[in-house]
């Protein structure tokens, strides 16, 4: 069993459940549904197919939304735009005129926000232009390298403070559809700052939601207003692709081990994402470079690695998840253990903190084969995965919901069980799961955590070490 987890996106590639059944054989613990492509009624059947290509999974697979926000493109048409170095286009807000070399755009509030020596990016960061002129209704821009301008490309303003809010009527609808087709996990697109998040949270909780909110940092915003984004959020994306093109790209590697950092002294996982085995939509074969870029994730610590268009969209959509997998056995197999310094944490209670001092002098001095974490709410097991053990984390809760939002989290494996009403009753019910899914053999020494006393939502407040019968 892998520690480092694995999330697809869903799309015509993978769209039938012997599909995705085969990608979780695979190796594949969450899907995402990109809700960029598509409306309510394509979302609501690809969740009726996510559940029942992953209803023979031994252990939960998590729907994670992910919410578009406001995205930047030029108008759509006919035709492309070739520049040289040097070449003037203007951006309007309505009426695209090729013979003038004018384009609209999708928002009236870039043009509206732009000013004068300020850059912006169209496909990706492959055109680059600074503004040479701005007005309410047009801006003039100079290309600084040569390319080609097609219909609907991307558009990025990192210099810009643009005046368009980061949830969309769209967007509403659509965190609306997550609660309604029961996702576990909501992912932001283009946070900018924690009040973000609280928005998010708080149009969940209108339409009767549980969702966790996950942030995608892709603004540079976002990364200016990290510590507050951290506290607010339930976890983190890196989204490399815009945030490749917000920032310079030779800082993201560096920038990328800072947000796990941070990330996991607030306890709040890691997905990194975008074209970690591009090449595969291709090809059966990865680079050499992409194989090097999800061990090195899995080097860092990195809750899940995702894969885009390689399963949404690619040829092979199998044969990636192959690949991620083995790359991630391989890399595990051959990863140093990795000791947290708890004064570094932020743990919400001195009894937390207890646990987790104990959990982990225990896992140094005493071999076991597994940890066992009765929880509720899920945040114990939680807690224990930012420790890093080198242990599976079987997270035990009576809550399908929970069982299901744990699914992405590193190393924790969360199994269905009735809250003990022993001691006794407890170490039975360790014992038979551990029989049950081939965790640990009679004679095998676990660790287990609970809240005592049993039947009451106690935090967790005790920690033993059993041997199984």
């Amino acid at each position: 069993m892998k520690r480092t987890k694995i999330l697809a996106t869903y799309g015509p590639a993978i769209s039938t459940p012997a599909k995705v059944g085969q990608l979780v054989a695979a190796g594949v613990n969450g899907i995402r549904v990109n809700c960029s492509h598509g409306d309510p009624a394509t979302y609501g059947e690809a969740v009726k197919v996510i559940r029942q290509g992953t209803k023979q999974s031994p252990y939960p697979i998590g729907i994670l939304f992910d919410i578009s926000g406001p995205k930047l493109r030029l108008d759509r048409f006919e035709g492309e735009i070739v520049v040289k170095a040097g070449d003037k286009i203007t951006l309007v807000t309505k009426g695209t005129d090729l013979s003038k070399r004018q384009i609209a755009v999708n928002h009236p509030a870039i043009i509206q926000s732009l000013k004068k020596g300020e850059r912006l990016f169209i496909d990706d960061g492959k055109v680059a232009f600074t503004a040479t002129s701005a007005s309410k209704d047009r801006v003039t821009a100079e290309a600084i390298n040569p390319g080609v301008l097609s219909s609907a490309k991307g558009i990025n303003v990192p210099d810009t403070d643009l005046a368009i809010p980061t949830i969309t009527p769209k967007d509403k609808k659509d965190i609306e559809a997550a609660v309604k087709f029961g996702a576990d996990l909501v992912a932001l697109s283009f946070v900018r700052s924690g009040d973000d998040i609280i928005e998010a949270k708080h149009l969940i909780k209108k339409f009767g939601g549980h969702q966790k909110v996950i942030a995608k940092l892709e603004k540079k915003e976002a990364i200016a207003k990290l510590e507050d984004i951290l506290l607010l959020a339930d976890g983190v994306m890196i989204a490399r692709g815009d945030l490749g093109v917000e920032l310079p790209p030779a800082e993201l590697p560096h920038l990328q081990r800072e947000i796990i950092r941070l990330a996991n002294r607030h306890h709040k996982p890691v997905i990194v994402a975008t074209q970690m085995l591009e090449s595969m939509r291709f090809s059966p074969r990865a680079t050499r470079a992409e194989i090097s870029d999800v061990a090195g994730a899995v080097f860092d610590f990195v809750d899940t690695v995702m894969l885009s268009a390689e399963t949404a969209t690619g040829e092979y959509p199998l044969e990636a998840v192959q690949v991620m997998t083995d790359v991630i056995a391989a890399t595990e197999r051959a990863a140093p253990t990795r000791r947290v310094a708890l004064d570094e944490y932020l743990i919400s209670s001195p009894q937390s903190r207890g646990i987790a001092e104990a959990v982990r002098s225990a896992i140094e001095v005493c071999p076991t084969a597994i940890i066992c974490a009765f929880t509720t709410s899920g945040f114990t097991a939680e807690m224990i995965s930012t420790l890093f053990p080198p242990q599976m984390v079987v997270a035990l809760t009576p809550d399908e919901r929970v069982m299901r939002r744990l699914a992405l989290r590193r190393s924790v494996y969360p199994v269905k069980a009735a809250q003990p009403k022993s001691m006794d009753h407890m170490r039975q019910v360790v014992d038979q799961i551990s029989r049950e899914h081939g965790l640990a053999g009679k004679g095998e020494r676990v660790i287990i955590t609970g809240g005592s006393p049993f039947g009451s939502t106690t935090p967790t407040n005790f920690m033993m070490i059993h041997e199984v019968q």
